[in-house]
């Protein structure tokens, strides 16, 4: 710096270039609340500018005073920004969703209100027209213009399954159809073939099974299908055998009918049968539920070459075995009188010797479509005859009651035993011309006598009671039976020597349906004989169990020849004392003198005691007087007419004597 530039003494102040540039701009302004400053950092710039932005798309708050001017109170001053003057964001409204209209639930009921007579007559001549000769095409056509009729309509139906009584849910949704329509339809099922129907059946259950639930899952399912509910229901009334030839197909697919929540499906489907024939739903019951009850297959007849086994299938839970046999005492109640105290025996269980079921014989609608049997046309048009109660049904409950393997409750059991009484009466009510075989039951009786654990000696176990009871049903319903058991008595020795051993100690029972005819006793006699003569080779040449078996059966054998002969002699002499009373009874009324002192004594005060007394007397001896005059009938032969009238012409005379005197 020079002197020249300076004034004396003084010091100049050198701007520098930055400082001179700031000059000319001019004094930088202080920035207001909400600007960027430069002192912020770039983050908090940003911050202030996005606030300065939603600030401008907010709209003032107004609001009126008293004058209707605007005015802006403190509150809303203060709602814009927050304590530290930042704007806050703006409330943005929301859009509410309006609610969907509920649309009217269609009931199949409304629904079958569009179907009239003409209408469906005009479905029918469509589809025949269409499939002259393929009924399933047919049926197939008619299912889906049902199914498509009710597709809107909606039915809880599995909830009525599982809550209502089956009886109730029996006639869902097939109430809603029209009367005229029903009748159409089912006049066009009953023509059709019932091989055909059976198919289509499992096609229709197939397409429901899906709308019910396996097991408790929790995934939802398809609402019912009403229309194929309706066509199922219909066919299952007018061809019930349909469902019939089908049950080996619903016993082997377990769980898939049976299960905890198809149970309810299968009995609707039975229930649906037992509505056009109640001996029809119990033969698809025995066919298809009592397998799962007991867990075994029915049995079949031991083959010499095979050794016995039975195929185990699905037991089903405790809950489901009660309500399976509920249902099937519901059908057979129908058929049974009211029930009579029964004795049991050491076990807890029903004595089984009472013999009858009280079946209401001839007036039991039960009853007689078990004489008939199951008739329905097979393949061809052939002419099918089916037993209602099967003979492996018998010995499948004998097997499954006295085994220690028995998973049934004893509740259970016992209702078992009183539901078999039942179906052992329907069954040899079949035996003449209802389809059930009487060598074949006979068969299976011994088969079931060799799996009893009793010895070979003395009277046998439950087992073989009830083996040797049904052995001789056999026999007295058919003799051509008796040479069945000739046959296999050398095969099944063991089961042969137990029931002729349990005869012999349970003697005369069981053998009564025999000794009632002279005919039947004449049988009894030949077949012991012919028993006899089959275990000679054992009997000389046995070994082990098979000569104690041969001993056992020759003495058991030649002991009952014995009893039967004898039978005949005692009762011959019973039948002298019963005539010589009659013929003193006779005497006594005819004699006048003898009537006056009776009526003369029977005034005084001892004579109406005695009286007393010989009402009781007479009551107590009524039946036992019925008694003889059954169980000597068989024995008198030529003079069984008059047997009878002797043991009532006794009990004519007693009530003369006496009823006619009573005391006052």
């Amino acid at each position: 710096m020079s002197g020249q530039d300076t004034a004396a003494g003084k010091w100049q102040t050198v701007k520098t270039k930055q400082q001179d540039v700031k000059k000319k701009r001019g004094p930088e302004p202080v920035a207001p609340s909400g600007r960027i400053e430069a002192t912020d950092s770039v983050f908090s710039a940003l911050d202030q500018w996005y606030d300065k932005k939603q600030d401008s798309h907010q709209k003032p708050a107004e609001s009126s005073d008293i004058n209707g001017t605007a005015a802006s109170s403190p509150s809303d001053a203060g709602s814009s920004t927050g304590e530290s003057g930042v704007p806050k964001a703006p409330d943005v409204p929301r859009r509410v969703k309006k609610p969907k209209a509920k649309q009217a639930k269609i009931t199949p009921s409304q629904a079958a209100s569009g179907l009239d007579s003409n209408k469906i007559s005009h479905v029918l001549l469509s589809v025949q027209q269409t499939y002259p000769h393929n009924q399933l095409s047919q049926l197939q056509t008619l299912g889906d213009h049902l199914l498509t009729t009710f597709q809107t309509s909606e039915l809880p139906f599995n909830k009525l399954l599982n809550e209502q009584y089956l009886e109730k849910v029996t006639d869902i949704p097939l109430q809603d159809l029209p009367l005229e329509v029903k009748h159409i339809l089912e006049n066009f099922a009953a023509h059709l073939d019932i091989p055909v129907v059976s198919q289509f059946i499992m096609n229709i259950l197939a397409a429901i099974l899906e709308t019910v639930p396996e097991g408790n899952s929790k995934q939802s399912v398809p609402k019912a299908k009403v229309g194929l509910l309706i066509m199922l229901s219909l066919l299952l009334r007018t061809a019930p055998a349909a469902l019939l030839l089908r049950s080996q197909d619903l016993l082997v697919g377990g769980k898939k009918y049976s299960g905890p929540n198809r149970l309810p499906l299968l009995l609707w489907l039975i229930n649906q049968t037992a509505r056009s024939n109640p001996a029809m739903g119990i033969a698809i019951w025995l066919r298809v539920l009592l397998p799962q009850i007991i867990g075994t297959q029915l049995p079949t007849v031991l083959q010499k070459t095979a050794p016995p086994s039975e195929s185990a299938v699905l037991v089903m839970t405790p809950m489901g075995i009660n309500v399976s046999l509920d249902y099937i005492q519901g059908l057979l109640n129908i058929a049974q009188e009211a029930p009579l105290q029964q004795q049991t025996n050491d076990h807890g269980f029903p004595e089984w010797h009472g013999g009858s079921a009280n079946l209401r014989a001839s007036n039991s609608l039960l009853h007689r479509l078990a004489c008939v049997g199951l008739r329905y046309s097979g393949q061809g048009g052939t002419s099918l005859v089916e037993p209602v109660v099967p003979p492996a049904v018998l010995d499948a409950i004998v097997r499954s009651q006295f085994t220690d393997s028995s998973h049934l409750q004893t509740a259970q059991r016992i209702k078992l035993l009183k539901q078999y009484e039942v179906l052992r009466e329907l069954a040899f009510a079949g035996s003449q011309a209802g389809g059930f075989d009487c060598k074949e039951s006979l068969r299976l009786a011994l088969d079931t006598a060799v799996l009893s654990d009793g010895p070979y000696e003395g009277p046998g176990d439950e087992t073989v009671d009830q083996a040797a009871r049904n052995i001789l049903a056999c026999i007295a319903e058919d003799s051509q039976a008796a040479q069945v058991w000739e046959t296999r008595h050398k095969q099944q020795l063991r089961g042969s020597t137990r029931v002729l051993q349990h005869l012999l100690h349970v003697y005369p029972k069981h053998c009564q349906p025999l000794l009632a005819t002279a005919k039947g006793k004449a049988g009894l006699l030949k077949l012991l004989q012919s028993l006899r003569q089959r275990h000679q080779t054992q009997l000389q040449q046995g070994k082990g169990w098979t000569k104690t078996c041969a001993h056992a059966s020759e003495s058991a054998s030649l002991a009952l020849q014995k009893k039967v002969r004898n039978r005949g002699a005692s009762l011959g002499w019973l039948l002298m004392l019963l005539l010589s009373l009659v013929l003193a009874a006779a005497a006594l009324l005819t004699n006048a003198e003898t009537q006056q002192a009776f009526h003369a004594f029977s005034d005084t005060q001892a004579g109406s005691q005695l009286i007393n007394k010989a009402h009781g007397v007479h009551a107590q001896l009524a039946p036992y007087l019925e008694r003889i005059s059954a169980q000597a009938a068989p024995t008198v032969g030529a003079i069984q007419a008059k047997v009878q009238p002797v043991a009532q012409q006794i009990q004519a005379t007693l009530s003369s004597m006496f009823v006619s005197e009573k005391p006052t």
